[in-house]
């Protein structure tokens, strides 16, 4: 199962800002939980040497609390880590009222110039070349080491702390990870047993989509605040003006036949071909179908779709059979050019995520029963 966790970069203009003026930070990220929790296993938050906080782990519940100890990390330049344990009586002490019932362990790292502002640095330098990659950092053993990490992706191998030809089996670990998924691992060191979290890094998702009419706008626009990287293509050049779209949308104008000369195809996790033109869509869909990603929606009526499809050679149908929709998005009602893109939206998390889409309510509602029932 896919895990998407592309809020990492609301985080960096406070970081380049700091490290552009030379001020420390520490990062707090998440590397354990257990029971019910407001953030999973890496998540992060940058931490100022003010109290100022981007990002969130706890929704409110242990976030000043946390700025005490990110303080203590800035003033002895130490990594440790922090465990809330919100399972008993203790949540009243933490005054959640969120509903929150689990453990929470948190990494402290303070970031300064003098250990050039890693492991964020390697974090900043993956998900701005769009690449994977996978970050061991070591959370818990002598506490000299706790903090120290190394950085894998298809660069090679990136001393963070812990010299890789010092730790061959981390490396190994870390780099059999890129495509699988992020988790503590124990080891044993010359130094004593370490845990280390392994937290595999992917690029956000790439939506790519055809065609920059006016309900282009509202799909951009939601894909953006989830942080997505958003690419508008359009073959008609009074459409594609960048002051149309959000801040960070790539929009270029471009005939299907040259798009895979516009934007690198492979790295598209999702298209959506709406340029209300059918020989247009056609042919776009044409390109697609030679390397299509994981969702394809086609807008409009189920025999528009049929009829698009109708229209490729039987091998462009074959690989687009599993992942092209249409109509697109999830029945939520609403007929709004809003309302469709948030339909469109949460139809593409769901397949990216391999998510059924049902109610959270309905999928653990009988688990809970038979819990409170005992």
């Amino acid at each position: 199962m896919a895990i998407l966790s592309t809020d990492l970069s609301t985080l960096f203009p406070v970081f380049q800002a700091h490290r552009d003026g030379a001020r420390p930070l520490v990062l707090a990220t998440i590397v354990g939980t257990a029971g019910s929790t407001y953030r999973k296993a890496g998540a992060r938050m940058l931490l100022e040497h003010s109290g100022e906080t981007t990002g969130i782990l706890g929704g409110g519940c242990f976030e000043g609390d946390l700025a005490e100890h990110a303080a203590e990390a800035l003033s002895t330049g130490r990594s440790r880590v922090i465990e809330y344990d919100m399972r008993g009586d203790d949540d009243l002490i933490w005054g959640l009222g969120l509903g929150c019932n689990g453990l929470v362990r948190i990494l402290l790292q303070p970031l300064r110039p003098a250990n050039a502002y890693q492991p964020f640095g390697f974090l900043f330098a993956t998900m701005k070349a769009h690449r994977s990659g996978v970050l061991a950092t070591v959370v818990g053993g002598p506490a000299d080491l706790v903090g120290a990490a190394l950085g894998v992706d298809r660069d090679g191998t990136q001393d963070l702390g812990l010299p890789p030809d010092e730790w061959p089996e981390l490396v190994a670990e870390a780099t059999s990870r890129q495509s699988g998924r992020s988790g503590c691992l124990a080891h044993e060191s010359a130094a004593g047993p370490v845990d280390v979290f392994y937290d595999v890094i992917r690029p956000a998702p790439h939506l790519l989509l055809l065609g920059a009419g006016p309900d282009a706008l509202p799909v951009a626009t939601l894909a953006r605040q989830l942080c997505w990287r958003v690419s508008v293509a359009d073959h008609r050049s009074a459409w594609v003006k960048p002051d149309r779209f959000p801040p960070g949308c790539e929009v270029f104008a471009t005939e299907p036949v040259a798009l895979a000369g516009n934007v690198e195809l492979d790295s598209i996790s999702a298209a959506v071909v709406m340029s209300h033109s059918f020989n247009t869509d056609a042919d776009y869909l044409r390109v697609l179908a030679q390397s299509p990603p994981d969702y394809v929606g086609l807008l409009g009526p189920a025999a528009r779709r049929d009829a698009l499809l109708e229209g490729l050679d039987a091998e462009g149908r074959r690989r687009l059979a599993d992942c092209a929709r249409g109509p697109v998005g999830l029945d939520l009602g609403g007929r709004s050019p809003q309302a469709i893109a948030l339909s469109l939206i949460a139809e593409i998390q769901s397949v990216l995520c391999e998510r059924d889409a049902r109610p959270m309510d309905e999928r653990l509602r009988p688990a809970s029963r038979q819990h409170a029932a005992g």
